[in-house]
């Protein structure tokens, strides 16, 4: 079997018959990249343009050859302006052509129409279409992509097959082809068109995005093979790069290869020992599948633009920003989610059907061990009441942007004409989790007018009651969860049925990192357990989701999946999870323990004032952490080590914007940090070399707690916000942070991250893991780590004797 084969008769007839695609013939394409008959199609026949394309041929006067060439001139132009096509489609869903609308593309299951406008899109598979691109005459580049994919006449994106009983992979072959495609375009773009002197900037920049667009404009480019597919998505990054090399005149690709496969990654299979067709089938479903594609347009494709905040609103700042789409594993999650939705809205009226699945799981395993794993399962009570997911999501991996896009999918989810869900809660526990939603939100172009805030028993009923559907729950100001749950509000949701997305599961009591941190899913699904009144009304169920870097034991048992019952393995697991590991694999996030800057130290210890203490009674007692971490000696002297490291390396990084955190052991070490550090700086900005950096804050971040002075009077009167926001807008700054380890703090100009505490693993790198979004970045963050540094130790009680 070879390559054709493999398109020609499985293929192609499967987006046929199980697709609803059309096949078209290449040779009726042109450079354009549109399908014209498709296009003239759809803007004649379907139901709401054929009345207005009626009205608009006459000012035509019926010439409907001109007034498709001038709508084509129009669509080139603004695909040119868009950077994929999914946002271009989204944001030209219908367009206007000398007064009259006319729409591009339906969407799916409208108030109105249900889906009958979406049915009538046309989607088209073209195999074989051969690229060629002429200049003055002359063609100075060709290729033919295996699979071209359009809707309603305008290209979507390709797919480079390969067949591995020819001993060509996806892996190997197929990405290497669509890279080496890419370079030799970018090589002819360079050669015909940069190096042209007669041709100005704007004219290089429109032969570009004409030339380059099958690439540069694609949703998505996969290489596909019987057993996987690869799925690259934003192959433009590299635009500058290979361009760069070949005015070097160098055209040497071998580090732009290695580049550009780290992000060409395989998409995750729901079942892996599938037969070859069926995940063939399955990959290629996920990717080009109607509803899919449609997902595309209207969700996973968004701008990303630094957000500032005017007389107390968040504005987008103006700026080209940055295209944001899913990378495999995160869409995979994502559509994970609402296809297990699907199954719980089939069985909702079977309260026992996953007790029933689990029995059947267990089949193979001895009665009585049976017997028990199905008895602590039924006594969690899990997907009974209420519907739970729990998803494990390393830190860096991109959480909000999965909150976001599964908020917006649940929102318009509809079945039978009707909203499925009533509310879409997304719950929050931290400023600045709070502040990224929000961010992430605006960016989403999902307007403030759209989704309300609650963070009190008042506002979450006024919630309830509101016409607006997107909510974000804010836990700092409840104090516990119970009492936005209370006895009333259940009886309001026995009627509804409310998504709740919990973006991080854990919080703390009392802000003290060694206080037991409370699991807000179980804060969560335990009122609607135990309520007897709820249970025995209810008419639907609700959705618990939570998301977390760290799932512990208990979390896995009560919410998470069964994986198989075998000795010394994992029970339960996430349904879905990326781990650190795997994030430090990809190269998404840094591996701190790379990272770790090893300071030399030295230990002094006091003399005992009783000499014979130890040799009269022996005592081995141990040295608290408080005694060690909290001595003011110690503090003093790192306090200085710091202070000078900020202004000698830190703010000079990152192209002079390099920032710093410093997370310590407790509230009081915090404070005493403040108070030393500020006075270190404050003599070192004296220096007229470092006076430039005399304006950098030094801000100091933690939980509320009674037995402290609260932070706000430490930070000159700003709040916890108003202070994240500062440490975001300076160019320059500090902050001392409390059980605060986590991404938001600017984490792109994050150079140096301060440890003096035990906290070196996981923490860091949730603390850091965002730093390097892009190369420039990588190597610009370090870790220092105060565990080694003991410069100074005014030996505290306990240790005399063990010295």
């Amino acid at each position: 079997m070879s390559e054709l084969h493999l398109q020609d008769k499985f293929l192609i007839p499967f987006f046929g018959k199980e697709l609803g695609y059309q096949e078209v013939k290449a040779n009726t394409i042109t450079n354009s990249l549109i399908i014209e008959e498709d296009l003239q199609a759809f803007i004649s026949t379907t139901e709401l343009n054929q009345k207005n394309y009626e009205i608009l041929l006459k000012k035509y006067n019926n010439n409907a050859q001109k007034l498709l060439a001038e709508l084509i001139e129009l669509i080139q132009e603004r695909i040119a302006s868009s950077r994929n096509m999914a946002l271009f489609i989204n944001a030209n869903k219908s367009v206007t052509l000398q007064g009259i609308k006319l729409y591009l593309f339906y969407t799916d299951d409208s108030i109105i129409h249900n889906s009958s406008l979406f049915e009538q899109n046309i989607f088209s598979v073209v195999p074989e279409l051969p690229y060629k691109y002429k200049y003055q005459g002359k063609q100075i580049f060709s290729f033919r992509p295996d699979i071209c994919l359009f809707v309603n006449g305008i290209y979507l994106g390709y797919s480079e097959l390969k067949f591995n009983l020819t001993s060509q992979t996806a892996r190997k072959n197929g990405r290497g082809k669509v890279i080496k495609d890419y370079f030799d375009a970018v090589k002819v773009y360079y050669e015909t068109f940069d190096d042209n002197r007669h041709l100005s900037d704007k004219e290089k920049d429109h032969y570009r995005k004409d030339f380059l667009k099958i690439f540069e404009k694609a949703i998505q480019i996969t290489s596909t093979d019987i057993a996987e597919t690869y799925v690259i998505r934003t192959i433009d990054h590299f635009f500058e790069e290979i361009l760069t090399t070949c005015r070097e005149g160098k055209y040497d690709r071998e580090d732009y290869e290695k580049r550009a496969v780290k992000i060409f990654k395989p998409y995750p299979l729901l079942n892996p020992d599938a037969d070859k067709k069926d995940k063939l089938k399955e990959l290629f479903t996920v990717h080009y599948g109607k509803s899919f594609i449609e997902k595309e347009i209207l969700y996973y494709n968004f701008i990303e633009r630094d957000v500032y905040v005017l007389k107390g609103k968040k504005e987008l700042k103006n700026e080209l920003g940055h295209l944001i789409s899913p990378r495999p594993k995160q869409k995979f999650g994502t559509d994970k989610i609402l296809a297990k939705i699907d199954e719980f809205l089939e069985h909702e009226a079977e309260d026992d059907y996953f007790i029933h699945q689990l029995e059947q799981q267990l089949a193979h395993v001895a009665p009585s061990k049976r017997a028990e794993l199905i008895e602590k399962r039924k006594a969690y009570a899990n997907n009974k009441n209420v519907y739970s997911l729990l998803l494990q999501y390393a830190a860096g991996f991109g959480k909000s942007n999965i909150i976001g896009w599964t908020a917006l999918q649940l929102k318009d989810l509809r079945r039978n004409g009707e909203y499925v869900y009533d509310k879409i809660m997304i719950v929050v526990d931290r400023l600045q989790l709070r502040s990224q939603i929000d961010s992430k939100m605006l960016n989403m172009n999902i307007d403030n007018r759209m989704y309300i805030e609650a963070n009190n028993k008042k506002t979450f009923q006024d919630a309830l009651k509101s016409d607006t559907r997107l909510v974000i729950v804010n836990l700092q100001k409840f104090g516990a969860v119970r009492e936005m749950l209370d006895a009333d509000t259940l009886q309001q949701l026995a009627q509804l049925r409310i998504v709740f997305l919990i973006d991080e599961i854990h919080r703390s009591n009392s802000g003290d990192q060694h206080e037991e941190m409370v699991n807000i899913f179980d804060e969560l699904q335990t009122p609607f357990d135990q309520q007897t009144q709820y249970n025995q009304t209810r008419t639907k169920k609700n959705l618990i989701v939570g998301f977390t870097a760290t799932p512990d034991d208990h979390a896995l048992t009560r919410f998470g999946e069964f994986s198989g019952y075998a000795e010394s393995e994992k029970l339960w697991v996430p349904f879905d999870s990326y781990t650190m590991k795997e994030a430090i694999e990809d190269g998404f996030i840094l591996n701190p323990l790379k990272n770790i800057v090893p300071v030399a130290s030295k230990m002094l210890f006091d003399i005992p004032t009783n000499e014979l203490e130890g040799f009269e009674e022996p005592n081995y007692k141990d040295a608290d952490k408080k005694q060690i971490y909290e001595n003011r000696d110690r503090i003093n002297a790192i306090a200085k080590y710091v202070a000078d490291l900020l202004v000698k390396d830190v703010y000079r990084q990152i192209r002079g914007t390099g920032k710093a955190m410093l997370a310590v052991y407790s509230i009081k070490a915090a404070i005493a940090y403040k108070q030393a550090v500020t006075q270190h700086f404050n003599e070192l900005v004296k220096q007229p070399k470092y006076a430039k950096y005399a304006d950098a804050p030094i801000h100091i971040v933690y939980s509320s707690n009674q037995d402290e002075q609260n932070a706000t009077g430490l930070n000159n009167g700003l709040t916890e916000e108003k202070v994240l926001e500062n440490f975001a807008l300076k160019k320059n700054g500090l902050i001392i942070v409390v059980a605060k380890l986590q991404t938001g703090f600017d984490e792109k100009r994050l150079h140096t991250l301060f440890l003096d505490k035990e906290i070196k693993g996981i923490a860091a790198i949730q603390a850091i893991s965002r730093v390097d979004r892009t190369a420039k970045y990588k190597n610009d963050c370090k870790i220092v780590d105060f565990i080694k540094l003991n410069e100074v130790v005014a030996n505290p009680v306990g240790l005399q004797n063990r010295a």
